[in-house]
């Protein structure tokens, strides 16, 4: 170890607030110590400072400084075996000999040990590390910004005005000297300020790192935002650093320089070209010049300008500047501060290809929906298991047998009624981050929380004549998938396909509990419509005529037919049957209690049926009923004819009055035949949903404890996708709902999502794949209804209603945004959306599955979403002309698109990412929501998010492609979504890949050098 005794001796003698402790103590002698003059223990001067211990040659201060123990690399424990009372030592990892000391009591002691204990740097950087992520787990937000050397970003993490731009600076250098070597230097430049009279400079921001340029233009901008409170008198320092060692990063100052903020704002163009100087002062050689916008905000809020002094003259002007552009504002709009918070914001500027300036921003969002809307459905599935118990209960009487699986379906229905609950308290006292890290998508607790989810917004301004501002949003997650509950046993989808033949009589891809929901809400429906009529019959009789009453039976006989031809499919017949003889047999009953209040009613009847009854028409003549069959009311046949013979006693009943009849007359005939028509609707309708209700108890309890772990991977995997989903289609409606014909094509084919998976298809990413493609596909199940606030300042959350079969998202949109539709078109303004998904492996576990593996499932999900893409696409282009399409400045047409698409799908090559990019633009070019997945959202997400920003940018905003890789890997390396992997990860920032990994990626989806290194798996 090196030192300077001169330094040291300074230190040690300086005045007692530097140093932690000082006082006596005793010092050991010989046998371990350091001390080897005489044995035992002799008393001297000590001073603790840091993680440096000094003793002095005396027992007081006075004495000169003797040495010196650097305490790293030890502990500290205390001694009762030595002679010396309240004796401790030090005790060095590794090392032989240790260093024994003794206080002047007890106390003492304690808090030296106490002290001594704490000093080490590697204490201390523990200490640090813990409340760190205390903080970030609380926050979502790192209290450290790490581009800032350590220093401490107090802003508010839900305050989106902590990112509104006020200045932004582009900077490039000219003539920069070559290295020893004869070569251009690669290089970067950080930017820091002071505003006088504070001393301690605050770094800004750097550029990215430029490779073997002597004359680097730095795309990367630094923003100076409402928190850095700048002013003209703000002094700035450009630091050049040279990257010596490429593949280590060694970093060496070549330079710096200079200025004040007047010195720019007051130089043409708030241009300004300084000297690079060295620490010495000398000037190196080259230069480094400034480019200074001041952005325009609109109407900033109290607070929120930039800094100004109590002198006019330290205020920066307002003047004209070719170089102004309009801010990308996110404190103005209501929408994004209630839905939206803990962003992240990144410029950039590049000439095109026609030579203007483009300005571009990388803004990342956390969305508040996280915890939100898996909430709403913790209490939609309580209330659908609340509905099934109530269910469970109407299933009296049952045999031995079926009553004790009905009590054991109910058990496992009390289990996992218990577990939501447990959820939804945990979420209703959760205060913690907006989103769920990486490293937590194991948690339980949180396993119906997306993983990793964001809102990254790309908007862009064209600084010419004919230029256009354009926006591109994409919605990052995690793949929707029960990580707690592992995937031995694969996902979701062979789960549900590919069952062992014990489950296959339970979960069956033509299982009858779907069509018997399906037939169950059709029965409802018609019943309610029946018991409408119902009432119409008899407020018509009292209050109007006996034709009304007539004209009203005629409705009333079109929906009772209705009814019955439902009623009339094999399976409620089957059903009823099936539930008739699990019953315990009773004598006298025909069925119990349940059929209590029909009797009455069929005995009253049958005492009016003539014998005109028993024959019916059949299309060619009269032909006899069976009147055994007819007559008996336990069967379902027997319900059914029940009905129509009582609607026949009301017909009769009503023809047999006179024409003039009065109010009283008509009641008396109608009134109670109504009412005997009504019980044996609502008999056969109660009989039906019991005999479901007992079907689909037979279907649970037949593989009892799989059916229940299934429904819940079900609900875990649906619960993320519908949150992300909702996120982008939210974002979407903000974005678009003014373009011409953009409401009228969801109201007539729906919108677009379009789900981008990365994972492979081997080992446990299988499994994930498979459940995201199950979640993903119940998004068919989805209704969007959006509706105007009340109140203008009312909440925009959206709430969901419905239960599994059919979930409603509710929208509330601003009066402001819903005025930008028509009357005609927003009255009840519902959609559905349209779910696709394609899945191309990338790394190296892909290469695996595609050498030994299997990619079925992969090639089979692409097909199937390739054929539902193309009748999105028909019905698109046949609905909406060119005029109501989004516009884009692509020359490859949408047919092109398809066509090439459809080629890919069938293409059995290897790692097509082609098949990704072509359906990604494609979504866009058909005002779809873009989404993309990878195991958590942080790596292979980052490479192709900002692949495909670039791509846009090309494309859309003719970057040249000279510029294309470079910006390429500046996003990477220094863009937003390197904050995703610090916020993921807490203590590092590097993507996490291997270099053998890598090899095995496309080589446009390869981070650039210093991003990457491996670590655990998150």
């Amino acid at each position: 170890m090196r030192f300077n005794s001169k330094e040291l001796i300074n230190v040690a003698i300086q005045p007692a607030k530097f140093f932690t402790k000082e006082g006596p103590l005793y010092i050991r002698n010989g046998n371990g110590g350091w001390l080897r003059k005489s044995e035992g223990y002799q008393e001297k001067w000590c001073r603790l400072r840091g993680n440096l211990l000094f003793y002095f040659k005396g027992r007081d201060l006075l004495s000169d400084p003797q040495g010196v123990i650097v305490l790293e690399q030890c502990f500290i424990q205390e001694e009762y075996r030595e002679i010396q009372p309240h004796a401790f030592c030090v005790v060095f990892v590794g090392e032989e000999h240790n260093q024994y000391f003794a206080a002047h009591s007890t106390d003492q002691r304690d808090e030296w040990v106490a002290l001594l204990q704490q000093a080490s740097y590697e204490s201390l950087r523990g200490q640090l590390k813990s409340l760190r992520g205390q903080l970030i787990a609380r926050t979502g937000r790192d209290p450290i910004n790490e581009q800032r050397h350590g220093i401490l970003d107090l802003g508010d993490p839900m305050d989106l005005q902590q990112v509104e731009p006020m200045l932004e600076m582009s900077l490039a250098c000219s003539d920069l000297p070559k290295t020893v070597s004869g070569k251009a230097p690669s290089t970067f430049i950080t930017i820091s300020v002071v505003t006088p009279p504070e001393t301690e400079w605050t770094k800004c921001g750097q550029t990215e790192i430029i490779d073997s340029n002597s004359d680097p233009f730095y795309l990367m901008t630094v923003v100076f935002e409402a928190s850095s409170r700048v002013s003209v008198i703000t002094r700035l320092r450009a630091t050049l650093y040279e990257i010596r060692e490429k593949p280590n990063g060694a970093v060496m100052p070549m330079g710096s320089a200079l200025c004040s903020f007047r010195d720019i704002v007051t130089s043409p163009e708030n241009r300004l070209e300084l000297t690079i100087m060295s620490a010495d002062g000398r000037s190196i050689g080259g230069t480094i010049t400034l480019f200074l916008w001041e952005l325009d905000l609109p109407a900033p809020p109290k607070n929120t300008t930039i800094q100004k002094e109590k002198s006019v003259t330290n205020s920066i002007p307002r003047q004209t500047s070719t170089r102004k552009k309009k801010a990308l504002s996110l404190t103005q709009d209501s929408f994004y501060k209630a839905l939206y918070c803990c962003p992240i914001s990144k410029t950039y500027r590049y000439p095109n290809t026609d030579g203007a300036i483009v300005v571009v921003q990388e803004i990342m969002v956390e969305s508040k929906l996280s915890f939100n809307l898996p909430q709403q459905l913790m209490m939609l599935y309580l209330q659908e298991e609340k509905n099934w118990f109530e269910e469970l209960d109407r299933l009296a009487n049952l045999n031995e047998e079926y009553e004790a699986a009905r009590k054991e379906v109910i058990a496992e229905h009390v289990k996992l009624n218990a577990t939501y609950r447990a959820t939804l308290e945990f979420f209703k006292n959760y205060r913690g981050a907006q989103f769920k890290r990486s490293m937590d998508k194991t948690d339980k607790q949180l396993e119906f929380v997306p993983t990793n989810l964001h809102l990254q917004m790309l908007k862009v301004e064209e600084n010419m004549a004919d230029g256009r501002d354009a926006s591109y949003d994409i919605v990052t997650f995690g793949a929707p998938a029960a990580h707690p509950h592992k995937f031995r046993h694969g996902g979701l989808l062979k789960l549900l396909h590919n069952t062992p033949e014990e489950h296959q009589n339970a979960i069956r891809p033509r299982s009858q509990v779907p069509s018997a929901k399906d037939a169950s809400g059709q029965l409802n429906t018609i019943k309610e419509i029946v018991e409408q009529q119902l009432d119409k019959v008899v407020t018509a009789a009292k209050d109007y005529s006996l034709d009304a009453v007539k004209c009203v039976l005629l409705v009333l006989n079109e929906k009772l037919q209705e009814f019955l031809i439902t009623c009339d499919t094999a399976y409620f017949e089957t059903t009823y049957t099936s539930y008739k003889s699990a019953l315990e047999p009773k004598r006298g009953a025909i069925n119990g209690s349940e059929t209590s209040s029909i009797l009455s009613a069929e005995s009253t009847h049958s005492k009016i049926v003539t014998p005109e009854d028993k024959w019916t028409f059949d299309g060619v003549g009269f032909v006899k009923i069976d009147a055994e069959e007819r007559g008996k009311p336990g069967t379902w046949q027997g319900m059914k004819h029940q009905i129509e013979d009582c609607f026949e006693v009301l017909q009769q009943s009503v023809e047999m009055l006179p024409h003039n009849a009065t109010a009283t007359e008509r009641c008396h005939a109608t009134v109670s035949s109504v009412q005997t028509l009504r019980d044996a609707v609502n008999h056969l309708h109660t009989q039906a949903r019991i005999s479901i209700s007992f079907t689909r108890m037979k279907e649970e309890h037949s593989n009892l404890a799989f059916n229940m772990a299934l429904k819940y991977r079900r609900d875990v995997a649906f619960s993320q996708a519908l949150t992300a989903a909702t996120c982008g289609v939210i974002a979407k409606l903000r974005q678009c709902i003014d373009q011409k014909g953009f409401v009228r094509q969801l109201r007539t084919i729906g919108m677009i999502v379009h789900f981008e998976s990365l994972l492979s298809t081997y080992g446990e990413e299988m499994g994930m794949l498979e459940d995201m493609t199950v979640a993903i596909n119940d998004l068919n199940k989805v209704t969007f209804h959006v509706r105007e606030m009340s109140n203008p300042e009312g909440d925009p959350t959206p709430t969901v209603t419905g239960d599994r079969s059919k979930v409603i998202v509710n929208v509330p949109l601003s009066s402001a945004m819903c005025s930008k539709v028509s009357a005609e078109l927003f009255h009840n303004f519902q959609f559905k959306v349209v779910p696709i998904i394609f899945s191309v492996g990338l790394n190296e576990e892909q290469t695996l599955a595609e050498l030994i593996g299997d990619t079925s499932i992969q090639e089979n999900t692409n097909r199937e979403n390739m054929s539902k893409l193309q009748k999105y696409y028909d019905l698109f282009v046949h609905e909406f002309s060119p005029d109501d399409r989004p516009k884009s400045q692509s020359p490859v047409t949408l047919d092109i698109l398809v066509s090439s698409l459809a080629h890919h799908v069938q293409l059995k090559s290897h790692k097509n990412m082609e098949i990704l990019q072509i359906s990604s633009e494609l979504t866009r070019r058909m005002n779809g929501v873009r989404f993309t997945s990878c195991k958590s959202a942080k790596d292979r997400t980052a490479m192709s998010v900002t692949l495909e920003q670039c791509s846009l940018l090309q494309k859309e905003h003719q970057m040249d492609p000279k510029i294309f890789q470079h910006l390429l890997d500046t996003m990477r390396s220094d863009g937003i979504r390197r904050d995703n992997v610090r916020k993921n990860l807490v203590h590092t920032n590097k993507y996490a890949f291997s270099k053998m990994q890598l090899r095995a990626f496309p080589k446009l989806y390869r981070p650039p050098d210093r991003t990457f290194g491996k670590q655990a798996a998150s």
